[in-house]
């Protein structure tokens, strides 16, 4: 009995031990986060990924990123739904646009925009994040401006667009604090 207790008493100690770590990268969340645009987007994105409580800032603007790599994947899986069943053209020019730009921002910026940032070219980083964000904004006028016709209003997945601004523009400004 006295075995087990002194077993007890070191599980506990290595437990203890180990929570100064999480209250302090639970910290560095929030530090991060209140010095960024959405905060709490910002605080309740990062939280939902586990790599968080382990990483810096430089790790967090990582994790930014693929947040929004990932969110861009749905708004373009919707678009590549949607493309076919189109039934005008200037949906089907919107959605084109749309499928263009999510594109170029999954497959060719925000991978730039990793490399940039694991290399220690912040600025740069930056700057490629911002026009990550920016594919959301020109899809969305695409559809409420008459540039290929009638404006059709927002496209049904608008608000997920919001939210992949939103989200660059968080890894915008966590790149910036890196």
């Amino acid at each position: 009995m006295n075995t087990s207790g002194a077993g007890v008493a070191i599980a506990l100690v290595i437990m203890l031990s180990f929570l100064p770590l999480n209250q302090s990268q639970a910290n560095l969340v929030e530090q991060t986060c209140q010095k960024v645009q959405y905060h709490d987007l910002c605080v309740s994105a990062l939280r939902s990924d586990g790599r968080s409580s382990s990483a810096d800032v430089k790790g967090l603007a990582a994790i930014m990123l693929q947040l929004v790599k990932a969110n861009g994947t749905d708004i373009l899986a919707e678009v590549n739904t949607m493309l076919p069943n189109a039934t005008d053209d200037v949906t089907k020019k919107c959605l084109g646009l749309c499928r263009d730009k999510f594109g170029e921002a999954l497959n060719g910026l925000i991978p730039e925009a990793m490399a940039k940032l694991q290399s220690g070219s912040k600025h740069e980083a930056m700057l490629v994040t911002i026009e990550v964000g920016e594919s959301a904004i020109e899809c969305d006028s695409c559809f409420s401006n008459e540039r290929f016709g009638p404006s059709r209003g927002p496209p049904p997945f608008s608000d997920k667009n919001h939210v992949y601004f939103y989200l660059a523009t968080v890894a915008k400004d966590i790149i910036g604090l890196s």
